[in-house]
């Protein structure tokens, strides 16, 4: 028997389910309205993915701590977990989710693929059936599939258009959200001159890049800012309030929210 957790905004079966997130999910602003229903707030969410997952304590528990500072009654009504395996492509979690789903309810499932495989023609044809496999899966059992859209390696700046190009299309193809955060970190810096949201290494997140990208999913999965929040990760006030209005600014923008 599956874990499960509060259920009454749950859909009752995957055809109700599929139904109400095509009917709630926002698409590109590029090119389609804004969307005209809000999804509703989930109570459990799965980040299936790597290292820019994981690094820093993991988006996960930074996103907690934002629902606490948002409302302290959350730690014991909202249920978030990663499953992350260093260096790995969508397809290395094949077996891994379909245990996770067989073992928990999740509301909302979030799939982070590498940095890389959405853009290198040798590795984009299997990230694009490896999401529509994952999709499928997270669909069949009531789940709420999400894109991670990740964010470009700070010495190659022209990945954010690719990767908006690719995780949009992919997005749209397949019914399902996109989270922006490889947008909100290209933003980042015009907000916070001299901000280092990469480590040395170009790619993974500084605590600052992950803060910001904890900000994102709260904004896009919640439908709010966290710019009230007082849970800043320790950093610097003025950063954290910073990161998490360009986290906002970055989700109105690629929704079209007003």
């Amino acid at each position: 028997m599956k874990a499960r957790r509060r259920h009454w905004l749950r859909p009752v079966t995957v055809a109700l389910a599929l139904a109400a997130w095509l009917l709630a999910s926002p698409l590109v602003a590029d090119t389609h309205d804004p969307p005209e229903a809000k999804p509703a707030a989930p109570d459990s969410v799965l980040f299936v993915g790597n290292s820019f997952t994981f690094y820093n304590n993991s988006i996960h528990t930074h996103l907690r701590h934002l629902l606490e500072s948002d409302d302290p009654s959350l730690r014991d009504s909202v249920f978030l977990k990663s499953m992350t395996i260093s260096g790995a492509v969508l397809s290395d979690h094949d077996r891994g989710l379909k245990q996770m789903l067989e073992q928990w309810d999740w509301d909302v499932v979030v799939l982070q693929g590498h940095s890389l495989e959405a853009l290198e023609p040798d590795s984009r044809a299997n990230f694009e059936a490896s999401a529509a496999r994952l999709v499928s899966m997270a669909v069949e059992e009531g789940a709420r599939p999400v894109l991670f859209m990740t964010w470009a390696y700070s010495d190659q700046p022209e990945m954010t258009a690719k990767l908006k190009q690719e995780y949009s299309r992919l997005g749209e193809e397949l019914g399902v959200m996109v989270v922006p955060v490889g947008l909100a970190f290209e933003q980042a810096p015009a907000e916070l001159p001299g901000l280092s949201l990469h480590t040395a290494d170009f790619k993974h997140p500084t605590l600052e890049g992950t803060y910001l990208a904890a900000c994102v999913f709260y904004s896009a999965l919640w439908r709010k800012s966290a710019e009230p929040l007082d849970y800043g990760a320790g950093l610097p006030d003025d950063v954290a309030e910073a990161l998490r209005l360009t986290a906002w600014r970055t989700v109105q923008q690629y929704y079209g929210i007003q």
